[in-house]
């Protein structure tokens, strides 16, 4: 498998209404130019990405407090901002910026996560749009410890024209941060784009993250052809003792039977969903394939029959690592 410079391959294995900009509190003078806006690293979703909770009423800016709830989320608070822009440092409005975090005890708002203490007041997760200026803003609590893992903020940025992005952001001085196995798969100069200092402002500690998106080449992919490849495939496995049900139960720890996987396209770009994981981008590579960094840094491989039909795709976690999916 080749290396494509926009995206980091990893080799980590498996197992591992938005709200606008408001005047609830202020974003301070954005200082840091993130590396003269080179691109923001790209991570994986993780285990515990919103699923069941996308809908719930309350997804703003400010997670520290629900709506009809008097109380206020346990934990030191954090306001989180920064800007968004392009590879030319151009800010880019109306961005959809989602975060999601573990609460003060470690647990996430998930209902894979059935471990640690749950906080009835943390919000769990929430959306805001960039303005004008490209900037965006999150109150929030700095996020408890779980596992092995150092504290980090997960991040989903998309923007018609322009390819989603999920990373994570690390908060500097942490100790866990020389041993967390995701963090340390990144060379030092990436780590040093998505590990921030926290500043303490009184009864409140800020972190700038200002985050560099890529747009959509024209002309890369056209439409045409990536309707070949949309369909339902039903997965399966040869190996009984390495099943796709097996590895996503690792994942989540819930059981799944009959797991379909379903490739969408909207215009240009191709994507694909599952039932435990958000829609996911896939990127194209090269002829029937395509990459799928932020799910566990997958890639597809689209079969055909003699006929030249796509019949099949093969999901792969490595080159000798994959599971079958047969075309509905």
């Amino acid at each position: 498998m080749n290396n494509i410079d926009r995206r980091k391959w990893l080799k980590l294995g498996f197992g591992l209404t938005a709200g606008a900009i408001g005047s609830a509190f202020t974003i301070s003078k954005i200082t840091d130019t993130n590396d003269n806006c080179k691109l923001t690293p790209i991570l994986e979703l993780g285990p515990y990405p919103v699923m069941k909770y996308r809908n719930q009423a309350d997804h703003d800016i400010d997670l520290t407090t629900i709506k009809g709830n008097e109380g206020i989320a346990k934990g030191k608070q954090l306001l989180l901002s920064g800007i968004v822009s392009d590879e030319n440092c151009k800010p880019i409005q109306g961005a959809v910026v989602e975060i999601w975090q573990a609460n003060h005890f470690g647990k996430y708002h998930h209902e894979f996560d059935n471990k640690g203490e749950e906080d009835p007041n943390f919000q769990g997760w929430g959306q805001a749009i960039t303005n004008e200026k490209g900037e965006y803003k999150f109150k929030t609590i700095v996020p408890g410890l779980y596992a092995k893992r150092t504290r980090h903020i997960h991040f989903k940025i998309s923007k018609r024209g322009f390819h989603e992005l999920t990373t994570q952001l690390y908060f500097d001085g942490e100790d866990r941060n020389k041993t967390d196995g995701i963090l340390n798969n990144f060379p030092h100069e990436d780590q040093q784009q998505i590990i921030r200092p926290m500043v303490a402002d009184g009864d409140i500690n800020k972190i700038e993250f200002n985050i560099t998106i890529d747009k959509v080449k024209e002309g890369t992919i056209s439409e045409k052809v990536l309707k070949e490849y949309v369909a339902k495939y039903e997965m399966q496995s040869k190996n009984e003792d390495f099943t796709f049900e097996k590895m996503v139960k690792y994942a989540t720890g819930q059981d799944y039977k009959k797991i379909i996987l379903e490739i969408k396209n909207e215009g240009n770009q191709l994507y694909m969903i599952l039932s435990f994981s958000p829609k996911t981008e896939l990127g194209w590579f090269a002829k029937d394939e395509f990459q799928s960094w932020a799910f566990y840094n997958s890639f597809i491989r689209f079969q055909r029959n003699t006929a030249g039909k796509v019949i099949s795709l093969h999901l792969h976690l490595s080159e000798e690592q994959f599971f079958t999916g047969i075309k509905k």
